[in-house]
């Protein structure tokens, strides 16, 4: 039997009588006096039928709510196989804007009140306001508070000046609504959906009359029939395995396949992975053994770029923005311990406001070609946030070991890079 739709569907066209009835009226008018006979045992006026038949059922079907699609046979949605994240988890930290960093300072601090003033462009002093029963010493807190803003900072944002004041009747509150305003209960309450058997349905050569389906025509009849039948079944097999087919999880026998998937998948949360050249720092070639490994190396890493999303879709953050550049290119694990990225801020360097000195190896195997090396710093460029410029140096790998010397001192960083500004890439990646 035909579902039934309710009004806002038929409004939609998916009304099998008024399809039908709008059909033949297309194909008078086109056909004029060539085509005239239109009752129901007519071939041509069958295959119109099955059509909008199709088309009706598909409509109806493609109508359930998301949730359905993506629900299991007992309802439930695993929210982890389908790179899906609660708004708990998107917008639990992640401060941007002075507003922002004051909210969540004072959530992270149990302060009273903290205050961010802008100096200069990308410069603060902060004001920590304590509650007047806190006992915590003033450099305790300025210690818990450095801390947090050394994991938590933007990139190209630093704090000049920190002090600790005493409370008052005086104080005025700040009043404004913030993303970080969450009610923990309605986070417990997460959408489910209803378990649908998208194949329920007849034959659709069942759902119309007698003389279609009995008789020395009916087999000519199904050859015709057959095809739209079969599509038919297809695309409700794939609304059925929805939730297995688009899952982070799922064991893939086409890995080129199951790679576009997860491409999908990122492309939502504007996402896109440099495959080429994640594949051309390893040197794979399409027709060597080896280039299945690296392709199962890549897979795995957009697995766990997608388990970790919501961190490392805050790019501006100074340190997950590293991590997301060593994830994408596939160096973060500590087997790869020998291609090191250090990244330093030039906000903590005289002149250096606007820059970010990114300092790489040249004598790894990722980065022992010219191409693969300009291949990083084209990635780089397009990664980072568009109101900084990154100043790239290539050195020899003993020059990492003293580097890593100096990374926390800013006075020997400035004589690091003037003696090593001879390795400093030739392209200029404004």
């Amino acid at each position: 039997m035909i579902k039934t739709v309710s009004k806002n569907t038929d409004a939609q066209g998916l009304d099998y009588e008024t399809l039908r009835l709008e059909g033949i009226r297309l194909i008078q008018k086109l056909c004029e006096n060539v085509w005239t006979d239109f009752n129901p045992h007519d071939p041509g006026v069958t295959i119109l039928e099955q059509i909008v038949y199709a088309l009706t059922d598909l409509g109806y079907k493609a109508s359930f709510d998301i949730t359905s699609f993506l629900a299991d046979q007992e309802g439930q949605i695993n929210y982890k196989r389908q790179a899906l994240y609660t708004r708990e988890e998107v917008l639990r930290q992640f401060p941007v804007t002075i507003e922002d960093y004051e909210r969540f300072f004072e959530r992270e601090l149990d302060c009273e009140r903290v205050d961010f003033k802008v100096t200069e462009p990308g410069l603060y002093s902060v004001q920590l306001w304590p509650h007047e029963s806190s006992t915590e010493t003033k450099e305790s807190l300025i210690g818990r508070f450095t801390a947090l803003w050394r994991e938590w900072r933007n990139l190209g944002e630093r704090v000049t000046q920190i002090s600790v004041e005493r409370s008052n009747e005086d104080l005025i509150k700040h009043i404004y609504e913030s993303p970080f305003e969450i009610d923990c209960h309605d986070s417990q309450k997460l959408p489910t959906g209803a378990p649908c058997d998208f194949m329920d349905f007849s034959p659709i050569i069942e759902q119309f009359p007698s003389i279609y389906r009995y008789g020395t025509g009916a087999n000519e009849l199904k050859k015709y029939l057959g095809p739209i039948e079969h599509l038919f079944k297809l695309f409700l097999q794939a609304m059925q395995d929805f939730s297995e087919m688009f899952s982070v999880y799922s064991l893939k026998t086409d890995l080129h396949r199951y790679n576009r998937i997860l491409n999908q998948m990122l492309a939502i949360y504007g996402v896109q992975y440099p495959d080429a050249l994640f594949l051309q720092m390893r040197e794979n070639k399409c027709d060597n053994v080896e280039n299945t490994i690296a392709f199962r190396s890549l897979l795995r890493s957009k697995i766990n770029y997608l388990r970790h999303l919501p961190e490392l879709h805050m790019h501006r953050c100074g340190k997950w923005w590293k991590q997301r550049i060593e994830m994408m290119l596939g160096l973060e694990k500590p087997s790869h311990h020998s291609m090191h990225i250090h990244v330093i801020d030039g906000i903590f360097l005289k002149e250096g406001f606007g820059k970010v000195f990114v300092v790489l190896s040249t004598e790894t195997p990722f980065t022992n070609t010219q191409e693969k090396r300009d291949g990083i710093e084209r990635f780089i460029r397009d990664e980072i946030p568009a109101h900084l410029v990154p100043i790239f140096y290539w050195v020899p790998h003993r020059s990492m070991h003293t580097f890593d010397l100096f990374a926390h001192n800013p006075t020997a960083l400035e004589k690091w890079f003037k003696f090593h500004e001879k390795f400093t890439s030739g392209a200029l990646w404004l």
